[in-house]
């Protein structure tokens, strides 16, 4: 009897060693900041804990971008490739790169389809794909306007910037929430500043989606940083104007036309709505109460009904309560990326990511700013939102920092 449990014991001991002796094939589906922390991250863990890992990044461009950076490139001219580092070159780090469109994901096969028509195999899969500019949303809005939210559009951006002689400029956020949610009015004083440096006059007015209590799109920042921006708004004769929804572009009249007014143009500058990856709209992956994003869990990210996939990209932000910006995608990931590394092997070093910070353009200055964020079990729930830091280095900083994320890769 005793010898029986003794060798059943044994048994149990060596096929479980067995298990973890197999090479466990981790995939990241997109190579941006998710996908290239979260790679990074196993990469280390398994070079200092000597784990067998497999570590795979699927991208369907060449280069990993740092989109921030897209703002210099509209605003002054920065060369694109500043804002750029070959994604091949995670393979120094011992990760696979693989430079390919994903058509479909198989959560039954646990594999990842190709736009070549190969197959990648996986044991987990990260979603870091990010959203998509869903132009298609409001008529005409595809066909009439200028924007940053990719590096060609960026520089197109930059030309229209250069030959513009003055007139009304109008900023349209068609809707909330929106990739990076301090962006347009960043953007708006950084604009107001460079057309007062160039000499141009004009009339910048941003077009915000009414939100709670009657207020604009900082609604959500609080009061601490609503000053802030309210500052340089005045500073630079910004105007904002709160509509009931976008209904569509005439670019023969060149009005935006909302549900309660229409808003004329001589320069249009939009913000893109945010629409789920192609590879991701299937109901297996959109979230039912609001189809424009990617539904995960928000204790882990993980997928509801496939724990061996996480999505802690952009598209699966506002789900789990949090914003689509790279801070939160970062911070999610890596969270998510530990689990896992604790799950597996007993080595993640999980935590809470509060707060988070972020630096960002204020017209002739920048600053740096924090939101704090809780996980109450359920969700993650904003708190507040504040002012640590003002001045004109930190327009510095800010592009140091990114240029020193992309050095990572560049040498």
């Amino acid at each position: 009897m005793y010898l029986y449990r003794y060798l059943d014991m044994q048994l149990n001991e060596y096929m479980n060693k067995k298990v973890t002796a197999v090479t466990k094939r981790i995939v990241f589906l997109g190579g941006g900041t998710g996908g290239v922390i979260g790679a990074l991250t196993l990469a280390e863990a398994k070079k200092k804990h000597g784990l067998d890992l497999e570590i795979t990044v699927i991208n369907k461009d060449e280069w990993h971008y740092m989109p921030p950076l897209w703002m210099d490139v509209a605003i002054e001219g920065l060369p694109i490739e500043k804002t750029r580092a070959p994604i091949k070159n995670l393979e120094k780090y011992g990760v696979k790169v693989i430079v390919n469109e994903a058509t479909k994901v198989n959560p039954d096969e646990r594999n990842v389809e190709l736009a070549d028509g190969s197959k990648v195999e996986y044991d987990y899969l990260f979603l870091t794909l990010g959203l998509r500019n869903g132009w298609e949303a409001y008529p005409g809005l595809a066909d009439e306007g200028y924007h940053n939210y990719d590096p060609d559009a960026a520089q197109e951006f930059h030309k229209a910037l250069m030959a513009f002689k003055g007139g009304k400029v109008t900023i349209l956020v068609p809707e909330v929430p929106f990739r990076c949610g301090i962006y347009p009015i960043e953007f708006a004083t950084v604009l107001g500043y460079k057309l007062k440096v160039l000499g141009i006059d004009a009339k910048i007015t941003l077009l915000s989606p009414k939100m709670p209590n009657g207020m604009d799109i900082t609604w959500g920042l609080g009061p601490d940083i609503r000053k802030l921006w309210g500052k340089y708004m005045a500073k630079f004769n910004i105007e904002v104007k709160l509509h009931d929804g976008l209904e569509r572009i005439d670019k023969e009249k060149k009005v935006v036309v909302t549900r309660n007014y229409e808003e004329p143009y001589d320069l249009l500058v939009k913000v893109p709505p945010p629409r789920p990856p192609k590879v991701l709209e299937d109901p297996v992956f959109l979230f039912e109460h609001d189809k424009r994003f990617v539904k995960a869990r928000p204790r882990d990210f993980r997928h509801p009904e496939y724990d061996d996939i996480f999505s802690t990209g952009e598209h699966s932000m506002p789900p789990v309560g949090l914003g689509t910006a790279g801070v939160f995608v970062h911070a999610a990931t890596s969270k998510a990326v530990n689990i896992l590394l604790e799950e597996l092997y007993g080595v993640g070093e999980v935590h809470e990511f509060t707060p988070v910070a972020c630096v960002a353009y204020s017209g002739d200055k920048g600053f740096l700013g924090v939101c704090e964020v809780e996980f109450n079990g359920q969700m993650y729930t904003w708190q507040k939102c504040y002012n640590v830091m003002e001045s004109f280095a930190m327009k510095f900083v800010k592009r140091s920092f990114y240029q020193g994320w992309l050095d990572k890769l560049r040498i």
